[in-house]
Order: C-alpha cells, then structure tokens, then sequence
C-alpha cells in the first residue's frame, strides 16, 4: 500500500504572505476597483471566508501589498544608519556603503510593488493624494530623517535631503517599472552601486573629493 505524504499546514503568517503575494497578481492583472475577494481567494487557493480571517476588507488588502513591504525597507533603513560611521577618515566610504544597501533593499520591494504603485497613483487625482499623504509621505519623510541625521558624517554640498530621497525613490520605481514591462531581469547589485555612488559622492564637495 502506498504511503500518503503529509501535506504540512502553514502557519498564520505564511498563510497571510500567500493572500498578499496572490493578491498583488489579482490587483495587478484587474486593477484595485476590478478585483473581487474571491478572485484573490481563489488564486491564493483558499476560501474567502479564510481571507477575512486575515484582512478586513479588500483595500487593507491592498495597503498590506503595497505598504508594508516599504515600511519594512525604511525600517531597516532606520536600524542600519541611525548610528555614526565607525571611521572617520573612511565616512564617505561608509555613507556609500549604507546608502547601497539601502537602495538595494528597495529595488527589491519596488519589484513587488512598483506595479501597485502605479495603479494607485495614477489612479485619480483625489485618490492617489490621499494614499500618498496616508502612507507614501511619511515614508519618504522618514527616509529624510535619516539622511539629515548623517549630513554631518561627510564631506558634501548643500542640497536639499527631501529632494534627493524622492528622486532616489522615483529613479528606482521606474527602473522597476520598466525592466518589468520590457520583461528583462533588473539587475540589482549593480543598479544599487551606480545609485549610492551618484548620490554619495555626486554629493562630495570638490575638497574632499
């Protein structure tokens, strides 16, 4: 008699990253007003009542997608850099560093998620302002934070923090965008570099360059 495997139940939060990963394909190909719970349900091959165990509704769904993946980035962002560089004589090098793995921290949410992004923020005027006040602006401010609380640690010109982190974020989200829609593969660690050395030592004051 043949022996049956054992299918192995999955715990409450790999449960949950299913329905986000199957949501953000159902969001993606039906955009967030064509895309029914038991769609998402269904490709996450589950029932719907499970889903609500999960999410309450179908736009905490949506947030869960998008949000969190990015509020986990800037987090790690906040854990790694909050502290002064080790070296003093080497602090750009460590500013390059910290800046590079950032970055490539978020090509890899922004490979996720760029797609949802788009859907939201040009989506309608009315709502893509509030779910960037809702959520993207106080993500940027606090990658913002951060950079200010560095400036001291290096050489560089006067530039404004808030300007150089959303031309980061956009420079990122659309080379997600587009290596997607010319189905290549984005090739993150040298993207990563070329980002960090641009804003870092594209940054540098002529005397310490």
């Amino acid at each position: 008699m043949a022996q049956q495997s054992t299918k192995r139940r999955l715990t409450a939060d790999e449960r949950r990253q299913q329905i986000v990963r199957s949501a953000r394909k159902v969001f993606v190909a039906q955009g967030l007003g064509g895309a029914r719970t038991r769609d998402i349900a269904a490709e996450a091959g589950v029932n719907e009542a499970l889903l609500y165990r999960h999410f309450a509704s179908k736009e905490e769904l949506f947030e869960a997608a998008v949000v969190e993946p990015l509020q986990s980035a800037v987090a790690h962002l906040l854990q790694e850099s909050g502290a002064p560089p080790t070296d003093s004589e080497s602090s750009r090098e460590e500013m390059v560093e910290r800046t590079r793995m950032f970055v490539l921290d978020l090509i890899g949410v922004m490979q996720e998620v760029s797609p949802l992004l788009g859907i939201m923020m040009f989506g309608g005027d009315e709502p893509a302002a509030g779910y960037y006040k809702q959520h993207l602006s106080p993500l940027l401010k606090q990658i913002g934070d951060v950079v200010r609380m560095n400036l001291g640690w290096w050489d560089h010109r006067d530039f404004d923090p808030d300007q150089v982190v959303h031309t980061l974020f956009g420079a990122i989200w659309f080379e997600a965008t587009v290596t997607r829609l010319q189905r290549k593969r984005l090739r993150k660690e040298p993207l990563a570099q070329e980002l960090a050395d641009m804003v870092i030592l594209g940054l540098a004051t002529r005397e310490g360059a």
